[in-house]
C-alpha cells in the first residue's frame, strides 16, 4: 500500500484558501504526486469557514483522506474545529496553533494578509522537502517573475527553518518525475473535456451551485472551440434554449442542481414525447429546497429517474470518477443521438468542484450522429410536438394509433440497454461481500480497498448508469454472501430503485446525510467486520 499524505489549509472566506490550495496541487503535480482535493465553504461572499484539502501520492489516489498528516490555519479560531481529524503525529500551524505562525509579522512586509496563504506554502514545503526551485517555476507560472508571491514563499520557508528544524522532511515523499501532460481539473472540468471531445457545440445554464464550474469552463472556451454558451434569466429559459438548439441539430446539453432541475421538469417531458436527445448535467447537493447550497449529497438519484410526468424513455448516468465523467460527457451525447431522448447526468458537489490529477485520454472518440429532420430542409418535414403524435408529429387522438405510439416509444428501453456503460467489478473473485456504489462514493470505497489489510474478502460493483435498469444485473449478486450499499443519502435510494427491477434487500448500508463526503476511514471502519 503506497503511503497518503493529507495536507487542509483552513480560514475565512476571502483569504485566498482555494486559491492557495490550487497552486499547492500544481506544485505537488510537478513533483510527480497524484493528487485529489476538497473544499468546503458555507454560502457566504466573505467570512464563514472555508477550507481547501489535498490528499496526495507518489501512487494512484482515489479519494481524500479524513485523518490530516499537516493543517494550516490562516487565521485564528479556525484550526480548532478540525481536532477531529487529527492523529497524535498531525503537526498544526497557525497564529493561535500548537506550532505557532505569526502571519500578520510575516505578511506586514509583503504588503498585507493577501500573501498569507503564499508564505503557508513555504512552511508546506520545509515540511514536505519540496523543492524550492520548483515551486518557485510554479508560482511564476501561476503570477510572474517579479511577484511578491516569491518573496512571501521563501518568507514561510525560511522561517520554518529557523523555527522548525525538527520538522524538516518529517514526511517523506517519494518524488516521481513530473506526470506528462497531466492537468488538474474538477469533476465538471472533466466533464467539460469530454463534452468538447464528444463534440458538444451547445451550452445553456443559469449559474446554480454545485454546476456552475462547468458553464465557466465551457464559456472560457467559446473562442478556441466551435460552441456556443447562453447564460438566460433562468432555469427554464436555460433548458427551452437547449431543447430548440437540439430541434435545430445541435449536440445541445443544460446544467443545473436540484432546485433548478426540479424547474425543468417540463422540458424533460417535452424532450421525451417530441424525440429530442438532449443531455442535462444535473450536479446535486443536499436539499429539499434550498437545503445545502455548498455541500454534497447523493439525494437526486430517484428524482433524476422519475423525472417529468409521463411515460417516456430517459437514460440516467451516474459518473464516480473525473475520468468517468469525461467518458459520461461523450457517451451522453452520443446516446442522445442515437435515441433522440433526454440524457441525465447525475453528479454531486463532491465529484463536481473537488480537483484530481487527470491527463485527457489521447485517442479520438468515436461521434454518433443519426439521420435528423432539421428546420429548413427541402426534402423532409418534422413536428416537434408535445402533444401525443404520429411519426411525422402530427397530433393523434385515436385510441388504437395512441396505444402503438406509445408502446413503440417504451419499447426502445430494452435497445438502450444495450449501448449503456455496464457495472464495474473491482476485488477479488473469491470475495464473498460485495459493494455496491454509485456516483462519487466509488472514489471512497476504492481507497478503502487498497487501506484494508485483507482486501481480497471484499468486491466492488460500481454502476456508472442506473436507468434504465437491466433485470439481469441481479445475476451479478447472486454469488455473494453480503450485499452492502454505501451511499451519500438518507434513505438508501439505490436500495429503492434496485428493488424496482428485481427482489433486492442488501444485508447493511453505509448512509451519511450531513452534508459531508464519505471519507474512505469511514468505509474501513464499516468494512472491518467482513474482513476479520
Amino acid at each position: 500500500m503506497s503511503s497518503v499524505f493529507t495536507i487542509k489549509i483552513v480560514g475565512p472566506a476571502g483569504a485566498g484558501i482555494k486559491s492557495g490550495g490550487l497552486l499547492l496541487s500544481r506544485i505537488l503535480l510537478s513533483h510527480g504526486q497524484h493528487l485529489i482535493d476538497y473544499s468546503e465553504y458555507p454560502s457566504l461572499v466573505r467570512g464563514g469557514h472555508n477550507t481547501y484539502q489535498v490528499s496526495f501520492s507518489h501512487a494512484a489516489v482515489s479519494s481524500i483522506h479524513f485523518q490530516l498528516n499537516l493543517l494550516i490555519s490562516l487565521e485564528t479560531s479556525h484550526w480548532q474545529l478540525h481536532k477531529s481529524e487529527l492523529t497524535k503525529k498531525s503537526l498544526v500551524f497557525g497564529p493561535d496553533a500548537p506550532l505557532v505562525l505569526p502571519f500578520s509579522d510575516l505578511v506586514k512586509p509583503l504588503g498585507g494578509s493577501i500573501y498569507t496563504n503564499t508564505v503557508a506554502l513555504g512552511v508546506i514545503a520545509y515540511c514536505f522537502g519540496l523543492n524550492p526551485s520548483i515551486c518557485h517555476s510554479e508560482i511564476i507560472n501561476t503570477f510572474s517573475l517579479d511577484s511578491p508571491n516569491l518573496t512571501a514563499f521563501d518568507a514561510g520557508f525560511e522561517y520554518a527553518q529557523n523555527n522548525f528544524v525538527q520538522y524538516q522532511n518529517i514526511f517523506t515523499i517519494k518524488h516521481n518525475k513530473p506526470l506528462k501532460k497531466a492537468l488538474i481539473v474538477d469533476g465538471s472540468e472533466a466533464f467539460g473535456y469530454g463534452f468538447l471531445a464528444g463534440n458538444g457545440n451547445f451550452y445553456a445554464a443559469y449559474p446554480m451551485t454545485p454546476s456552475t464550474g462547468l458553464l465557466h469552463f465551457l464559456a472560457q472556451k467559446q473562442l478556441t472551440h466551435s460552441i456556443t454558451v447562453l447564460h438566460p434569466e433562468d432555469e427554464i429559459s436555460s433548458a427551452s434554449l437547449a431543447v430548440g438548439a437540439a430541434f435545430a441539430g445541435a449536440r445541445a446539453a443544460v446544467g443545473t442542481s436540484g432546485g433548478g432541475f426540479a424547474l425543468m421538469n417540463e422540458t424533460i417531458s417535452f424532450c421525451g414525447v417530441a424525440n429530442l436527445g438532449v443531455v442535462f448535467y444535473l450536479a446535486s447537493r443536499p436539499g429539499p429546497a434550498t437545503g445545502l447550497p455548498t455541500w454534497t449529497a447523493q439525494g437526486d438519484l430517484l428524482h433524476a429517474v422519475f423525472s417529468g410526468h409521463g411515460e417516456f424513455n430517459k437514460i440516467v448516468l451516474t459518473p464516480g470518477t473525473h475520468v468517468e465523467s469525461y467518458h459520461a460527457a461523450i457517451d451522453a451525447l452520443n446516446l442522445a443521438a442515437r435515441f433522440d431522448v433526454p440524457v441525465i447526468v447525475l453528479t454531486d458537489k463532491l465529484l463536481a468542484e473537488s480537483s484530481a490529477s487527470f491527463t485527457p485520454p489521447t485517442y479520438i472518440p468515436k461521434v454518433i450522429r443519426t439521420p435528423r429532420h432539421l428546420p429548413g430542409s427541402n426534402d423532409s418535414f418534422y413536428m416537434a410536438n408535445s402533444y401525443e403524435h404520429d411519426q411525422n408529429g402530427f397530433s393523434i387522438e385515436d385510441a388504437s394509433l395512441v396505444k402503438k405510439v406509445v408502446t413503440t416509444r417504451l419499447s426502445l428501453s430494452k435497445k438502450i440497454l444495450k449501448y449503456l456503460p455496464k457495472p464495474t467489478f473491482y476485488g477479488s473473485d473469491q470475495a464473498k461481500t460485495l459493494v455496491l456504489t454509485w456516483g462519487s462514493t466509488k472514489m471512497a470505497v476504492l481507497e478503502a480497498l487498497n487501506m484494508l489489510k485483507n482486501p481480497s474478502k471484499i468486491g466492488l460493483l460500481h454502476f456508472p448508469s442506473l436507468w434504465p435498469i437491466n433485470p439481469n444485473w441481479s445475476l451479478m449478486l447472486k454469488p455473494f454472501k453480503n450485499i452492502l450499499v454505501i451511499e451519500n443519502n438518507a434513505t438508501s435510494q439505490l436500495s429503492t430503485l434496485l428493488s424496482t427491477a428485481f427482489p433486492f434487500k442488501p444485508t447493511s448500508t453505509l448512509l451519511n446525510f450531513d452534508g459531508r463526503p464519505i471519507y474512505p476511514e469511514q468505509v474501513v471502519k464499516y468494512l472491518k467486520p467482513y474482513v476479520s
